[in-house]
């Protein structure tokens, strides 16, 4: 008896496994169905071509825009319900005719593949292909043999291609745009794409968006009888989080970029060894705080007329002391101005402007020069500048010129004795100034002031 038991329970966990595929195919089946509705009514038409598999189902599918001005709406309904800082970007766009965006976009199709597995939890993949252009695209086309011999040979190819993975909540988890290396003419011209792993990763934790966007290779090319373009980008990767507008980082670092352009007798060169970038803003106790700094090296540029190079530049910035509260207001006001909702008054308006001035703030600036070569050659500066405006009571009935006593800067200066040669010999100051510099090695150092309107240099007024 026992062994029938486990006979008979045996059995049934095995026509469960063996109906779980069935059970989830079914329950994904609904989904895709109240996805097509919600396209449907949203200026979509998606249609299931085919469906395949047990284990692991595949489904191929197309999606057209039948109604552009649907599909605006929504996606910027959207973007404005998880982003409410887009409301007047939002309503902008809103603001172009219905029948303009329809002639211009109706018509577009991808063809597409869902691939899922029916047995665990897993993510899913999805590609999506470019497969149609809009129809009044396709007509200008049909009336253009050039044009049409060189774009309907990358749609029949499925060039422009993105793959997609989705977590088991349905949301983008993964974005890759499909390598491309394609070669093709236009209007007279060879145009050269080359592209490896275009990526963008999201993930969300605690109402945070984390995403990276990298692109390893991106190589552009253009050539005709008279003109060639080549663009070269690599490395490039940005990662960031956002929160919100006040809450939010990012990084930037790009590993190299060159633009070579020839147009007849003339030739143009851009380069750039390397560039990064990083900010930060977020709220510290009532106040917001902004940190960013930038680096670039080795830049090179010259057109024929002008060469100029350039070893380091350096920047770095940070603000604080702005009320969160009062940027906060100050935006309400302003978006309800533009929106004509519930409009603010013009005291209200002065009101806020005001009161940041009275708040104060505090911005620091540092700029570093390093073996800059060209008409303005600079060996080697640095200038570390501090701009204050202390808490104070500035009001609307005073003159705007009282403010400029409210400011406190203060700067210090760090230059190549080369340098201040060379910019005492463009005269852009009286050569007394420059002489107020402190000498140190083969640098001149200047602490420069600003108080109450009084500009002073290594403590001493100058006018």
């Amino acid at each position: 008896m026992a062994n029938s038991k486990l006979l008979i329970a045996g059995s049934l966990v095995i026509a469960g496994l063996a109906a779980a595929p069935m059970v989830i195919s079914s329950s994904v089946d609904k989904e895709i169905e109240a996805t097509k509705t919600l396209l449907e009514k949203n200026g979509f038409k998606q249609e299931i071509k085919a469906k395949s598999g047990y284990f692991n189902s595949v489904r191929t599918f197309s999606l057209e825009v039948v109604d552009a001005a649907k599909v605006r709406d929504y996606l910027l309904d959207g973007l404005v319900d998880k982003n409410a800082q887009y409301k007047i970007f939002a309503q902008s766009m809103k603001e172009i005719d219905a029948k303009e965006i329809n002639v211009a976009f109706n018509g577009l199709m991808f063809r597409g593949e869902l691939n899922h597995s029916n047995l665990l939890p897993s993510d899913a993949k999805m590609s999506l292909i470019l497969d149609r252009l809009p129809h009044s695209v396709q007509e200008e086309l049909a009336n253009d043999k050039d044009a049409n011999a060189m774009v309907a040979p990358l749609l029949s190819k499925g060039v422009f291609a993105l793959d997609m993975t989705f977590d088991t909540r349905q949301k983008l988890k993964h974005l890759k745009m499909r390598d491309m290396k394609e070669s093709f003419r236009s209007e007279g011209a060879v145009v050269d794409v080359d592209t490896a792993d275009h990526t963008l990763a999201l993930s969300e934790d605690g109402g945070v968006v984390k995403g990276i966007i990298g692109v390893k290779k991106q190589n552009i090319g253009m050539t005709s009888e008279a003109f060639s373009l080549k663009s070269h980008l690599s490395d490039t990767v940005y990662d960031f989080n956002f929160k919100d507008d006040f809450n939010n980082k990012g990084r930037l670092d790009i590993g190299k970029y060159a633009l070579d352009v020839k147009d007849g007798d003339e030739v143009t060169h851009f380069s750039i060894g390397s560039f990064k970038a990083n900010s930060i803003l977020e709220e510290m106790t009532k106040n917001l705080q902004l940190k960013a700094d930038y680096t670039v090296d080795d830049v090179k540029f010259s057109d024929g007329y002008n060469d100029m190079t350039l070893q380091k530049l350096g920047v770095a910035v940070q603000l604080g002391g702005v009320a969160t509260q009062r940027i906060k207001t100050l935006r309400n006001h302003y978006n309800a101005l533009i929106l004509n909702s519930n409009a603010p008054t013009d005291e209200a308006l002065i009101a806020d402007f005001v009161g940041l001035i009275n708040d104060g703030v505090v911005l620091q600036v540092n700029v570093a020069v390093q073996g800059l070569k060209g008409q303005t050659p600079l060996r080697e500066v640095r200038i570390d500048t501090r701009i204050e405006i202390p808490q104070n009571s500035y009001n609307d009935t005073q003159s705007p010129l009282a403010l400029v006593g409210l400011i406190d800067i203060g700067a210090n200066v760090k230059i190549h004795k080369e340098d201040r040669a060379m910019l005492e010999s463009l005269e852009l100051t009286v050569p007394e100034d420059f002489a107020l510099g402190k000498a140190e090695g083969d640098f001149f150092l200047y602490d420069i002031t600003m108080k109450k309107g009084v500009v002073s240099v290594n403590g001493k007024p100058i006018g």
